[in-house]
Formats: C-alpha cells, sequence, structure tokens
C-alpha cells in the first residue's frame, strides 16, 4: 500500500507541476473549506507538491517509515493485537493530513490567502508512528547522522514549534506539529494495550 500511495502520489504531483489553476483547486484553504464548503480540499492537498524537492523529501521520508509501520501492522495483526492493519495505515498516513488541515480551520479560516500543499502532515504522523513503536531506533539526519528516533521527534517538534512562531516562510509549521501529534497518538486510540509496549521500549535504553 506505502508504494502504491507514492507512486499515486508522485504522478499526481508531477502532473500538476506548472498547473496553476488545477493545483489552485485542490490544495488547502481554510477560508475556502470554512465559506464554501469545498471539503475535498482536506484530502487532495496532500497530493499537490509545490518543487521536486518538497515532492522527494516527503516520499522519501514516508517510504522509508511507512515500509516500516505497515509491516509492523501486519505483524500486529498476526498476533492479534490490530485488525485490519492496512486500513489502520492508511488512518495515520490520511488522518495525519486530514487532522492538521481540520485543526488550522480556525486559524486561516478567514484569510483567503492562506493555503497549504502537500503530503507533510501525513508523512510526519508516520513518522511519529514509527517513533511510538521503535523510540530508539536510529532515523538518519540528511541521511547521514544516525539520532535515536525519539530524540530526533523531540527536538523536530521544537524546531516546528518556533518556526511556527517567527511564521516568516512559506511552509505550514503547524501542520507538522498536528499531523506528529495525531500519528503518536494514534497507535494509543485504537489499543491502548500499544501503551505499555511504547513504555517498555523507551525504557530499553540502547545502552543498557
Amino acid at each position: 500500500m506505502v508504494t502504491v500511495i507514492v507512486v499515486i502520489t508522485a504522478l499526481a504531483s508531477i502532473y500538476l507541476f506548472g498547473r496553476g489553476d488545477i493545483a489552485g483547486r485542490m490544495a488547502f484553504s481554510a477560508y475556502r473549506v470554512v465559506h464554501q464548503r469545498e471539503f475535498h480540499r482536506l484530502v487532495t492537498h496532500m497530493f499537490v507538491h509545490g518543487d521536486w524537492m518538497h515532492l522527494i523529501v516527503n516520499m522519501m521520508v514516508f517510504w522509508s517509515f511507512g515500509n516500516f509501520i505497515e509491516e509492523l501492522f501486519g505483524y500486529l495483526a498476526v498476533g492479534g493485537q490490530m485488525h485490519a492493519p492496512t486500513l489502520h495505515l492508511l488512518m495515520v498516513y490520511f488522518g495525519g493530513g486530514i487532522t492538521s488541515a481540520l485543526l488550522s480551520l480556525g486559524r486561516n479560516k478567514d484569510n483567503p490567502y492562506s493555503v497549504s500543499i502537500g503530503a507533510s502532515g501525513g508523512v510526519a504522523s508516520v513518522l511519529f508512528a514509527s517513533i511510538f513503536f521503535a523510540p530508539w531506533q536510529m532515523v538518519y539526519l540528511f541521511g547521514m547522522v544516525p539520532i535515536p528516533g525519539i530524540i530526533a521527534g523531540v527536538g523536530y517538534l521544537f524546531f516546528e514549534m518556533r518556526a511556527a512562531q517567527r511564521a516568516n516562510d512559506n511552509i505550514d509549521h503547524h501542520a507538522h506539529i498536528y499531523g506528529a501529534l495525531f500519528g503518536f497518538v494514534y497507535p494509543a486510540l485504537i489499543n491502548f494495550d500499544f501503551v505499555g509496549m511504547f513504555l517498555h521500549s523507551f525504557w530499553q535504553f540502547p545502552w543498557r
């Protein structure tokens, strides 16, 4: 399923490069969702990216951690701890993207010029779901520097919160934050026993 999502998102995004009229109708706009009831934007913005770098980074991160989550959910389903693993994978990814958009409605509902595109909310959700299940698994900063996931996650949230406060770029940092929090909380919502798994993994420090 991860491969299918990556391929569809890549094809859609590449097609929309240079087609601003269509991309504009798919981008997330809190103003248009609230005042014009264009609810499709809550989902379609995840299939639009601003440029190659935006697309490649999002899909590489999703590919890496999405495959881990897909395999893990399958394992949990075999063990009877989860049902419909593919559905839950979709919920983590699209739920993160949709939730990040919904939580932005109040902040931008009266600003017709505020729009955002990209799957970053869903990607952050998948990333933090993987941190929930494997907090000490190494992630590689810039593809080279190994950092434990839980430490990288805290650093990521700190950076995004500071960037959101400054608000001096065109990046929707709030979407990243909301998506990350959704992904981290989601496992506990579907099976509270997963909280015990997280705590057990968290206390298994790699140096012990």
